[in-house]
């Protein structure tokens, strides 16, 4: 149970003879639901409020002054009193029901055995265990063309939909991306895209996986299968760092679907269409299956015992000749937390180099002291923000489900800044939007900063020790010297930091690679001591940090793929080079696992190198630049662990069959690691994970049983040393 509710006041009602307990303002269906008893529902979503409109949930409720009596009520829009009598299962009920179900089967197709919903629909499910047993209308029914599209991804089969509105109202209330609407008036009545807002949402499947027949259908599923032919395996989402939970559905060893799988903590039960769509890499018939390895100029086959023994000839060759420093490792945000540290673990033991790192923003050097530079809130405290602001951030595009984090919050009252160089979708629902310059959020923090030491705004346990020299620090920084490229007024930006400072909590977040712009060098240092000073850090409901960019940029950073810290962010002594400083000409041989440097870099300098080997699912543009490619399994074929951006370490499960010819990247690293001299005896990804919980305070007890289904967030308590952000 959540803080919120643990605080709402209990009530106790009796339905069909079950005390049952909850808090104050639930409705009765979801009491019944705690009880373990079913109510049908259509109309009703537990993500949003109740509607009342498909009359399926009715119960009888005993009157609480008798003798007054009282028709069937709806589940879903009535409130639990103390005291309460519920009945489900009344003949009264029972006859509703059946009437219920009758009205909506009179256009409804009798089309089961070819609807995709066929086998796990509301409808026909109900419709067996609570409708008639056969129909008094013998009228034809309606038809529609069918099917007709409603976006790039959606099919709508009108003559089937229910009017129970969860779509629409979906698209209205919680993505408030308006695209689904109701047509028509009464027997009418079916659902339709705006013509004037196409319905492009970005969180549009939700739909089709919350429509409870078969009207809105995914193109990508329609006709391929059926939903007992599936093999369903509990996940994670690959697609962002919100890590949303997943269940993958597989058929004969290919992806067919993903599908939410609810974590109130990290998705509120919801799925992006990149998360939802984006498995195609997984079943591309291209993958790589062999290992490859470059003569003449030209990349050929080869076996494993091969490729291996080349690469670690290669590696400890350029060692010998030049010295540890001409060797580096790039790493992976995509692999798991297992792989990424076995990766570190055999540069640093099996090469002695510490020229270890992965792309990332700009953030204070850990081997300093620095605190790792993470989000120090939660997802589910968005929710209950009182003002969030936006640094160069976008999470519509870059992190969505954490859009509809915001767009909760602002539902329940939250106040919203947006100050990003490009336009947004979330700006039309801010109460302030500026344009700023690139490269500007981090003048504008310190702005912000010196406002509220110059208004003596500063609060929790920083406010009282703050000297006239720290003050000193800031007093260059004036709102009027930064307005020109923040595209507000130096008025703006003082009310901006009263409103911060005196919010009951600020969620202050920036995009990672904002940190890379010029002059944003110190953005993460200066958003967090904003945060520190208006306390803002540890504050319920409120916190600051990064929103990174991929699924495991945090496991990445936490298992020690970087230049300077050991896992656990353990300063070592001799930092290594960085992303850039490798990739620059600082190296000779470079060990790529997971990664697409050519993205980021010009392809050219790959090319410079003496060796460069790649583990990859695919032929991306730096692997065919590779003297050594070995192919490397997806997220669906392997177990591990991820790590997403509030810190929460989730279990992935092997949902496919590993590709024949791959190998996933920590069976890739142990075999190196032999031909390396390193004498590793993990078995699987679970006894690596028991020497990371070791090894790694931050990680200590996090075993795979601890984890459960829906993950454990590892706690600031285990960090090795947090100093000033100076």
């Amino acid at each position: 149970m959540s803080q919120e509710s643990s605080n709402v006041p209990q009530v106790t009602l009796t339905i069909d003879g079950r005390s049952v307990t909850v808090p104050q303002g639930t409705v009765v269906w979801k009491a019944a639901q705690l009880a373990g008893i079913e109510i049908p529902i259509y109309c009703y979503h537990p993500k949003m409020p109740p509607l009342g409109a498909c009359r399926m949930c009715f119960v009888e409720i005993e009157p609480m002054q008798p003798p007054v009596a009282k028709p069937p009520q709806t589940a879903c829009t009535t409130e639990v009193r103390e005291g309460m009598v519920v009945h489900t299962d009344t003949p009264l009920v029972q006859k509703a029901r059946k009437g219920t179900l009758e009205f909506l089967l009179i256009n409804h197709p009798l089309d089961c055995p070819i609807c995709d919903k066929g086998g796990e629909c509301d409808l026909q499910d109900f419709t067996l265990r609570y409708g008639p047993g056969a129909s008094r209308f013998d009228l034809e029914k309606r038809h529609f063309q069918k099917p007709i599209s409603v976006s790039e991804n959606i099919l709508l089969d009108r003559e089937r939909c229910i009017a129970c509105q969860r779509c629409v109202r979906f698209t209205q209330e919680i993505a408030q991306d308006n695209g689904l609407i109701m047509l028509q008036r009464g027997f009418r009545t079916e659902v339709g895209v705006d013509p004037n807002a196409p319905f492009d949402s970005i969180f549009s499947g939700n739909v089709v996986e919350m429509c409870p027949v078969g009207a809105l259908t995914a193109k990508s599923y329609r006709f391929v299968t059926r939903p007992w032919e599936l093999r369903r395996t509990p996940s994670v989402c690959p697609g962002c760092a919100v890590g949303c939970n997943v269940r993958v559905d597989v058929r004969v060893d290919r992806i067919l679907r993903l599908t939410s799988r609810t974590n109130d903590d990290i998705d509120d039960g919801w799925l992006c269409d990149r998360g939802r769509w984006g498995y195609e890499p997984v079943n591309d018939p291209a993958r790589l299956r062999v290992p490859l390895v470059r003569r003449n100029g030209e990349l050929h086959e080869t076996t494993w015992d091969a490729a291996l023994d080349l690469v670690a000839e290669k590696l400890k060759a350029t060692v010998v000749q030049y010295g540890s420093q001409a060797v580096g490792g790039i790493g992976s945000t995509h692999t798991t937390n297992e792989e990424n540290y076995l990766f570190q673990k055999a540069l640093r033991e099996g090469l002695k180099t510490n020229n270890i790192d992965h792309y990332h923003g700009r953030f204070p050097a850990a081997s300093q002291g620095a605190m790792p530079w993470v989000f120090t809130g939660t997802i589910t405290g968005i929710d209950h923000a009182a003002h969030i602001v936006l640094l160069g951030a976008d999470p519509y595009t870059r992190q969505p489900v954490l859009d509809l984090r915001i767009k909760k919050a602002l539902r329940n009252g939250a106040k919203l800044t947006v100050i990003n160089p490009e336009p947004a979708r979330i700006d039309r629902l801010a109460a302030r939007v500026w344009r700023n310059t690139p490269g500007s959020e981090a003048a504008l923090a310190r702005a912000l900063m010196h406002v509220v030491l110059a208004e003596n705004l500063a609060r929790g346990d920083m406010a009282a020790g703050i000297t006239p020299d720290y003050r000193s620090r800031f007093q260059n920084d004036t709102p009027e010297r930064v307005a020109a490229t923040i595209g507000a007024t130096a008025d703006d930006i003082r009310a901006l930091a009263r409103e911060i400072a005196g919010s009951d909590g600020a969620v202050i977040l920036y995009d990672e690679m904002t940190t890379r712009q010029p002059g944003n060098e110190t953005l993460a240092a200066d958003a967090f001591e904003l945060a520190l000073l208006t306390d803002h850090v540890t504050r319920p409901h409120a916190g600051v940090g990064p929103l990174w960019e991929d699924a495991n940029s945090l496991g990445a950073r936490d298992m020690g793929v970087l230049p300077d810290v050991a896992p656990g962010y353990r300063p070592i002594k001799s930092p290594g080079m960085d992303y850039d400083a490798m990739l620059g000409g600082g190296v000779r041989a470079l060990w790529v696992m997971g990664a697409n440097p050519a993205r980021h870099v010009d392809p050219a300098l790959l090319d410079k190198l003496d060796f460069l080997v790649v583990q990859e699912m695919a032929m991306t543009e730096t692997a065919k630049r590779a003297d050594v490619v070995l192919p490397a399994l997806s997220y669906a074929e392997k177990i591990g662990t991820v790590t997403n951006l509030e810190r929460c370490v989730q279990p992935l499960r092997r949902a496919l069959t590993p590709l024949p010819g791959a190998r996933a990247d920590w069976e890739i690293l142990r075999a190196l690691a032999t031909r390396l001299g390193l004498n590793w005896a993990y078995r699987s990804p679970a006894d690596v994970l028991t020497e990371i919980a070791s090894a790694v305070p931050l990680y200590a007890g996090l075993t795979r049983v601890a984890l459960g289904d829906q993950g454990k967030r590892w706690s600031f308590a285990g960090m090795p040393e947090v100093v000033e952000v100076r």
